[in-house]
């Protein structure tokens, strides 16, 4: 134990393109880990603690805060105060992956923030510079912008009219720019909350900004109270080059009448009349709250944690079939402050829960035969622009992929992202493929800049050792 906190272990969770974890860790201080650094795991402490910067709030805490990635790699984390609101969580903090150092943002928000969420948004949305908008935190709406390239933030002034009634409600932007709330968040904060009542509680909904801190909310699929309360349940956004070109899958729960259950809409268009699909039960039967849901390189969607039993069924969805999976069991309970990241090895890191074990997850992938190798790429691509990269298995590379690297807390990053992205095979040259990069058009919310692992699978389903690049 090294700070302030009442115990031990890992609450927040963000890979670095640098390939480190960073760690916001119960005890209220920070740490970083190599993935590679097994045999033992040892940490390093970065050069400062956001409660020790000069001019810091006294005490200031980031655990229980929210982040988001910036443009150039830098982790952005808002809020916080630990282990109860606190009215001096109203800074943002930014963390240095290359100079290991945190910095305070020049301005604070306008409302203090404990279990916020934090969404980039498209690049250069207005002006010359990036954002991110930073919503609830203390079971209001009262959204939020910050800007990059003043280091401040600004109220929403206009439209900001939701009451949410969930902490961390789970956000997503959509390729078309809009943001989309999914039933899923937190309620109040601890392992319990809900189930909410009446069907206005909890209404789905996406906001469109309408300027530079304007929007407006407009509803869609009315709560009713045959639906599923998904209070403490998740949700991913599942791309595809081909229709359903955008879907949001939800799990899982509080309530255990229907936490053993799953929904799927299609994102592609919104609109108010759009509707969730059907509640269907989990083929395992397991009733999941506080889950973790990781996309992994080949598109599934891997489910591991929310059942607080030693050694419990972890799942895998197939969106190509709708089909869902059995997998390994996980060894330990991973429950409330729980946090699972892909790596780029290909594998899943889960940790926390009041529990100082690290748990290193391979995929059936990884099983399947030698994996391929990209040897070279090239470190920064513009959007829609064409580039080669070099593998001697290039013959049997079928698809190559870019994933957003993940900043996870309270099972939570509605950031996740996996784009396919187009290629030819070089006949005049056998060992280079020809990638096209994700653009998506202006502002690039279908993959907004900044840094990304790159993975090649091949047509055994393997994937390559990730390759970071940058997207400008």
């Amino acid at each position: 134990r090294r700070g302030p906190g009442g115990y031990d272990g890992i609450v927040h969770a963000a890979l670095l393109n640098t390939g480190k974890i960073l760690f916001i860790t119960a005890d209220e201080t920070t740490l970083l880990w190599d993935p590679e650094n097994t045999t033992p795991a040892t940490f390093e402490d970065p050069v400062n603690q956001p409660h020790l910067i000069p001019n810091a709030s006294e005490g200031y805490s980031v655990l229980c805060g929210g982040h988001s990635f910036l443009s150039d790699g830098r982790l952005l984390v808002v809020g916080g105060g630990g282990y109860g609101p606190n009215s001096k969580a109203k800074w943002g903090y930014k963390f240095d992956p290359v100079a290991k150092s945190w910095s305070r943002t020049a301005g604070s928000m306008v409302d203090d923030r404990w279990y916020p969420t934090v969404l980039t948004l498209g690049d250069q949305r207005t002006g010359n510079s990036h954002e991110v908008l930073v919503v609830c935190g203390h079971g209001g709406g009262d959204m939020e912008i910050y800007n990059e390239g003043t280091d401040s933030f600004a109220e929403i002034v206009s439209g900001d009219n939701k009451p949410f009634p969930e902490l961390y409600p789970d956000l997503h932007l959509l390729p078309n720019h809009s943001i989309f709330y999914t039933r899923t968040g937190w309620a109040s904060a601890g392992p319990g909350g809900g189930p909410f009542t009446g069907a206005s509680d909890d209404q789905s909904a996406y906001f469109t900004l309408t300027g530079s801190n304007t929007g407006v909310w407009n509803n869609i699929a009315p709560k009713t109270p045959s639906m599923p309360d998904r209070s403490k349940g998740m949700s991913v956004m599942i791309l595809s080059n081909t229709a359903p070109y955008v879907r949001i899958l939800v799990m899982g729960g509080a309530d255990p009448s229907t936490n053993n259950t799953y929904e799927i809409i299609d994102a592609t268009a919104l609109s108010p009349v759009a509707n969730w699909g059907a509640s269907s039960i989990f083929p395992d039967g397991q009733h999941r709250s506080l889950c973790s849901a990781v996309l992994l390189p080949d598109g599934n969607v891997f489910v591991c944690g929310g059942i607080n039993s030693i050694n419990s069924p972890c799942t895998s969805f197939n969106p190509q079939t709708n089909t869902w999976s059995p997998m390994d069991e996980l060894p330990s309970i991973r429950d409330y402050h729980s946090a699972a990241v892909l790596l780029p090895s290909g594998k899943v890191m889960m940790a926390g829960w009041n529990n100082t074990k690290i748990e290193v997850y391979s995929p059936p992938y990884l099983f399947n035969g030698a994996r391929p190798v990209i040897s070279t790429a090239p470190s920064l691509v513009h959007h829609g622009q064409s580039f080669t990269i070099e593998s001697p298995d290039a013959a049997s590379i079928v698809k190559v992929v870019l994933v957003r690297p993940m900043a996870a807390t309270h099972q939570t990053d509605t950031e996740q992202k996996v784009l396919e992205m187009p290629y030819i095979h070089d006949h005049a040259n056998p060992t280079r493929l020809t990638l096209t990069a994700p653009h998506g058009g202006h502002p690039h919310s279908l993959a907004q800049q900044g840094h990304y692992m790159m993975f090649a699978i091949n047509n055994n389903g393997v994937p390559s050792v990730a390759k970071w690049i940058y997207l400008h």
